[in-house]
């Protein structure tokens, strides 16, 4: 009785929170949990796999496109796929989307929730897509985040999905028997260099890692002499192009894929993981990849008429590395929209843009930079500290300062850290509409 009840209040906030011009994404789980602490708990144990995908960068992509192509071959799921990934959220996607027939959970879980969700949900299989610093001020150092988690899923049987290729997801290796590894292979892709680097020391002993081969950052071929190293992936990309939108080879066959940035190309292969692993062939899985396109703020393409944007989430260097990297890609000029908002959901520590390589748009064509957010003005300096020598302007509101790129003929460049997203891309979707009418 209890959680019938819970169940429909929680439907009920749903409806009202909709109502009243909001997702309702976390709402319905934050009711529910009140009336029956144990919905979470009851919910999750009707489903027979249940799978957590998790990291700093990449996981609501991974998600995204695992969900998709399951769906695109007919198999109902439970996901949270409005990326609500803490607790609440999670039981909303429970609460919402279960049927009696569902069989497979596919979950985005926030790193710094994993200990909690697993007091309530056991995993059958868990993906990890990498580790960056990311909101120290929540998470603290990187070799901290791994130790809690991997104290938190240890000896549970949960089969884990490592990216071979990064040393601290690689660590996780303690946690589980029951472990395959994906990466990509030497030479497969020339990633873009970055000055920032989490660290290259042996997360088991402590030394300097070795490193036959780098993609980036601390990406890449690497061992130590005390026996930790990369290990051989089961699923392994042999070379990809990107013209802008990825084309992989894996298991010696192309995916021809319709989202862009080569950093993808490991969210793709992390999500090929696990849907070979919950049994998908080839084919199955092509259904999926290559009608697959983002609508979330993740490498999401405008464009009408002339007018043309791309908007990338970032969040900590990496992510900001990444999008500056797909403006330098593109060719046209460009009008950048930079915002970085410390609201509680984005960590209030930003110090972070201190690590990221703004420097690289100073070979960029770049007709103005509109810099926007709670924060503004930090951005303002840390791009005088770049030497950016093109017009920067501040207007704090986001609705506006995207508002403002599209009096510019230039191709907009927009990049939100986490609680910009929303509004940036409210309005992109917004300002686009109107042109389309216009």
């Amino acid at each position: 009785m209890r959680q019938w009840t819970a169940t429909h209040l929680a439907k009920l906030a749903r409806m009202a929170s909709k109502m009243a011009g909001k997702k309702g994404t976390d709402l319905p789980g934050q009711v529910a949990r009140r009336v029956d602490k144990n919905i979470l708990r009851n919910l999750a144990q009707e489903v027979d796999e249940i799978v957590f995908i998790s990291g700093t960068n990449g996981k609501t992509t991974t998600s995204n496109l695992i969900g998709h192509t399951l769906r695109a071959n007919h198999i109902d799921i439970v996901h949270n796929n409005e990326g609500a990934n803490m607790a609440a959220g999670i039981t909303s996607a429970f609460i919402l989307q279960s049927k009696p027939e569902t069989k497979i959970a596919v979950i985005e879980i926030d790193e710094g929730s994993i200990p909690r969700v697993m007091k309530e949900v056991t995993p059958t299989m868990m993906v990890f897509t990498n580790f960056f610093r990311d909101q120290m001020d929540r998470f603290g150092e990187i070799d901290i985040m791994v130790e809690n988690i991997a104290r938190a899923i240890s000896n549970k049987g949960i089969k884990m999905l490592l990216n071979a290729d990064d040393p601290f997801v690689s660590r996780l290796k303690i946690a589980s028997d029951d472990r395959v590894y994906y990466g990509i292979a030497k030479h497969a892709h020339d990633f873009e260099q970055s000055t920032m680097n989490e660290s290259k020391y042996c997360p088991n002993c402590g030394r300097l890692l070795t490193y036959d081969y780098v993609h980036y950052n601390q990406i890449g071929h690497y061992h130590c002499e005390c026996g930790f190293k990369r290990e051989h992936p089961k699923y392994e990309i042999s070379n990809f192009e990107t013209t802008p939108f990825l084309n992989i080879k894996v298991d010696g066959r192309y995916l021809d894929m319709k989202i862009a940035g080569d950093f993808n190309a490991y969210n793709a292969l992390a999500a090929y993981t696990v849907l070979r692993e919950l049994g998908l062939n080839h084919e199955s899985i092509q259904k999926g990849f290559e009608t697959y396109t983002s609508d979330n703020g993740r490498m999401q393409y405008f464009k009408s008429g002339a007018k043309e944007a791309m908007i990338n989430l970032a969040k900590n260097p990496a992510g900001m590395n990444a999008s500056l990297s797909v403006g330098e890609q593109l060719e046209h000029k460009k009008v950048y929209v930079i915002s970085l908002n410390d609201n509680a959901a984005d960590g209030r520590d930003t110090s972070w843009i201190y690590d990221a390589d703004f420097e690289k748009l100073q070979e960029q064509d770049i007709e103005a930079i509109i810099v926007t957010g709670t924060r503004a003005e930090e951005l303002q300096l840390r791009l005088k500290l770049a030497e950016i020598d093109v017009p920067v302007s501040v207007e704090k509101d986001i609705y506006k300062a995207t508002v403002l790129t599209m009096k510019y003929p230039s191709y907009t460049v927009a990049v939100p850290n986490y609680t910009s997203l929303a509004p940036m891309l409210e309005q992109l979707n917004r300002s686009f509409e109107e042109e389309t009418k216009s």
